[in-house]
């Protein structure tokens, strides 16, 4: 079992502080991909944007479940996932602020660093 795997299996054994900032994760995660699904709403032209939406959100999350989840099939090292995680959180907040959605990309986004920075604190 990967650390990360591990670290999701002992939320009940985890403290308050790292509970929190798991949860701010999971949140971070559904922001992910209401954001991804707001970008391709807002870029593809009126008829097909239910479908870009959706196919959208599948894509950003089977990438997060095979690569990025605590049970993700493939380990692919920490330095890939936080690579894979800037892209697209970096990426879904600059398609945003592309589409005028400036403030709710740069929330995101740093919301999003700011966690990182305590889970790896909270270790």
């Amino acid at each position: 079992m990967s650390g990360e795997a591990r670290r999701g299996a002992d939320f009940e054994d985890a403290g308050i502080a790292r509970k929190l900032a798991l949860t701010v994760r999971f949140l971070l995660e559904l922001a992910l991909l209401a954001g991804v699904a707001v970008l391709a709403w807002r870029v593809t032209p009126a008829g097909w944007n239910w479908v870009a939406a959706v196919i959208a959100v599948v894509i950003v999350a089977t990438i997060w479940g095979m690569f990025l989840s605590p049970k993700a099939r493939y380990d692919i090292g920490g330095f890939a996932r936080l690579m894979l995680e800037v892209v697209l959180f970096g990426g879904v907040a600059a398609g945003l602020i592309t589409v005028g959605l400036v403030v709710a990309a740069a929330v995101g986004f740093v919301i999003w660093v700011i966690d990182r920075l305590a889970l790896r604190w909270l270790r």
